[in-house]
């Protein structure tokens, strides 16, 4: 859903974009079969994400605008028992749960998108490609005391990746966007993906902080700067007793591929994706734009990694996206 003027932004126009994006996560999967044991053993890992994002897009031309993009982790969290126990070990051994906790500014990316169509004569259809980098402006090393796989020695140690704030490599990123207005819905698609060219960064995986580095194999000690994707598309339906309000329904994949485009594959990851069905309302309103989806998970693959060793993720049942944009 666009607002009044559509999604062309003039000439020096300026667009505020802030999103928010949460969900907590802990139903394990292996491949696509589900670890239901970790739940009924009660040590399964409990992944908690709240992350903001302020974006601000200016119109250089008609046709071509570029967005700065500033990511927020207000609040990330990643809790197991330590030690693990059952099924891993007896279940008199399993401890109580250490809860690794971060939060601060994310990589921050600047993008530029152009239209490929005349923006004044395509008013109903249009298509858009994008470029950008990413700079490497987040924590990338945040640390927390917890202790090992046994429950002991706690001290200060790297948080697990998925709660790092960022991932310590430059990146470039690749978009588009498409949409067509027919006589009962508007269509719509975009998707992304970040290039990290990058192999690895300086710090310790999860696995080596619980198991010792020394335990660890050397192409998993440290973690990796992964690529990563996303792709929705979907329909949005006006709802006409509301002027500006509409629904829609989308599908949704996201993930991290096994092994990247460009680069090396080295270092410790969570390769998979999860698929999406998502329903959402917006309301337009002149120059601004309220938007609310909730993606509920259809289908979740935690694949191998790039050594071909199976593993097992977490993955979330839904999330809560909510967006909002204006034009000063």
């Amino acid at each position: 859903m666009y607002g009044v003027n559509g999604p062309y932004l003039p000439k020096g126009g300026v667009q505020i974009n802030q999103s928010f994006r949460g969900f907590t996560s802990k139903r394990h999967f292996s491949g696509t079969k589900e670890q239901t044991v970790r739940e009924e053993f009660g040590n399964n890992v409990i992944n908690e994400q709240r992350v903001a994002d302020f974006g601000f897009t200016y119109g250089v031309t008609e046709d071509t605008a570029v967005t700065l993009s500033i990511p927020y982790l207000l609040y990330g969290s990643w809790a197991a028992p330590l030690p693990i126990g059952p099924p891993f070990q007896p279940t008199e051994t399993k401890g109580p749960y250490y809860k690794q906790s971060s939060e601060g500014l994310g990589d921050i990316s600047l993008t530029a998108r152009t239209w490929l169509l005349d923006t004044t004569k395509h008013l109903d259809q249009n298509v858009s490609l994008g470029l950008g980098v990413k700079a490497p402006t987040g924590e990338s090393n945040y640390k927390q005391d917890y202790p090992n796989l046994l429950g002991e020695d706690i001290q200060e140690r790297s948080v697990d990746q998925s709660i790092q704030p960022g991932d310590g490599g430059w990146g470039a990123i690749f978009d588009f966007s498409g949409f067509k207005d027919t006589r009962y819905c508007t269509l719509f698609m975009s998707g992304t993906y970040l290039f990290n060219p990058m192999n690895t960064n300086d710090t310790l995986s999860v696995v080596s902080n619980l198991l010792g580095e020394s335990n660890v194999q050397p192409e998993l000690r440290y973690n990796s700067i992964p690529d990563q994707y996303l792709f929705v598309a979907g329909a949005a339906v006006p709802i006409k007793p509301v002027p500006g309000l509409a629904t829609s329904l989308a599908w949704r994949i996201e993930g991290v591929p096994p092994e990247d485009l460009i680069g090396e594959d080295e270092g410790w990851r969570r390769p998979g994706y999860a698929t999406f069905i998502e329903p959402g309302l917006s309301y337009a309103y002149k120059s601004a734009v309220f938007s609310v989806s909730v993606p509920v998970r259809l289908i979740a693959n935690r694949q191998d990694n790039f050594l071909d060793q199976p593993g097992d993720a977490t993955f979330a049942d839904w999330m809560l996206l909510i967006g909002f944009q204006f034009n000063l």
